[in-house]
């Protein structure tokens, strides 16, 4: 098996040989975003050998879509950085947005600005070699797969560790100052971050044996306690809501539910964000796993696009949904001009 990996670890060019067929040994796993990093390696494997066998004609749909991806992502990929670098700074600087739950969210904003500063143009890169079939497109796609494991762990870690804050401060108010302090967000964010790094590292040094297990673990944790958050969640705001009706709660208990309520419907629409970026390679998975298809009916350039979307999804979610921090990314500054004397 590691020696199926090492052999489909990068896409050739498109005059490879028809005959050269790898399957993909990732479509066991249950995930997505991680498993967009090897399983497209098979994938482009695949629409090589197509279009080498089918002639030039076969070609042009892959090329086109090439093509369209290199300049979706060559826009978006400028505005990435920029918005999530104006959100962490919105944050850090004005006092009224320097929440907890807003802190979690600037820490996925640097992942998310990190994917705009290496993960887009290394793809734009890779694909554009691709297309002239430039002999150091495995070296640039062996660096684009390396940034995207780490940045890949790196969200699905701290869209858990936004889902827990969100979990803690609705279901064990109590508790909730003594559980999210500032020591243990930063701690905890630390080790993410060392997590996120290690797995760079096995995939640059082809450790699949180490890789595999780290992201599969990580993947189905994601899945099972954000979803399991969510449920628990929708039924305590459900009990809350039905006290405010009956009248049952103080004041000061309504306003607090509704501004914990206002960061919870925050943190739904990212991660709602997140699994319709993830929809179209979470299709090919299934597909693929059911036996329906040998290869994914979607290109690879379509799915991939969508995934490096989600970073520049996730700070425009951040202004829709709070006016303090659309009006520090997007409103007009003024300057006052001091009369001369």
């Amino acid at each position: 098996m590691l020696k199926l990996l090492e052999t489909s670890a990068f896409p050739r060019p498109f005059h490879q040989p028809s005959s050269c067929k790898i399957k993909n040994p990732l479509a066991k796993f249950a995930g997505f975003k991680l498993d967009m990093l090897n399983f497209s390696r098979a994938i482009s494997e695949n629409v090589s050998n197509s279009t080498s066998g089918e002639g030039d004609i076969a070609s042009v749909p892959v090329e086109v879509s090439t093509i369209i991806s290199i300049i979706i992502n060559t826009i978006t990929c400028p505005f990435t950085v920029l918005l999530n670098v104006l959100v962490i700074q919105a944050v850090k600087t004005r006092p009224r947005l320097r929440t907890n739950s807003n802190i979690l969210l600037a820490c996925l904003a640097v992942t998310d600005a990190l994917s705009g500063l290496l993960g887009q143009p290394s793809y734009i890169l890779w694909r554009i070699t691709l297309i002239f079939g430039i002999s150091s497109s495995q070296a640039v796609a062996s660096f684009y797969y390396d940034v995207m494991a780490a940045l890949v762990l790196a969200s699905y870690l701290h869209l858990m560790l936004v889902t827990f804050e969100r979990l803690v401060a609705i279901k064990f108010t109590m508790h909730y100052s003594n559980i999210m302090t500032h020591n243990t967000i930063k701690i905890t964010v630390s080790v993410f971050w060392i997590i996120s790094f290690l797995g760079g590292v096995f995939s640059a040094l082809k450790m699949y044996y180490v890789l595999l297990p780290m992201t599969g673990l990580a993947t189905n944790s994601c899945i099972v306690f954000v979803a399991s958050a969510y449920l628990i969640l929708y039924h305590e705001t459900r009990r809350h809501q039905k006290k405010i009706k009956a009248e049952q709660l103080p004041a000061e208990e309504v306003e607090r539910f509704s501004t914990e309520n206002r960061a919870l419907k925050t943190t739904m629409f990212v991660v709602g964000a997140v699994v319709v970026c993830l929809l179209p390679l979470g299709f090919c998975l299934i597909v693929m796993n059911a036996g329906l298809y040998v290869k994914c009916p979607i290109s690879d350039q379509v799915w991939q696009t969508f995934g490096l979307l989600n970073s520049f999804v996730n700070p425009l979610i951040y202004c829709f949904r709070q006016k303090e921090m659309k009006k520090f990314i997007f409103g007009k500054k003024t300057h006052v001009v001091q009369p001369f004397i």
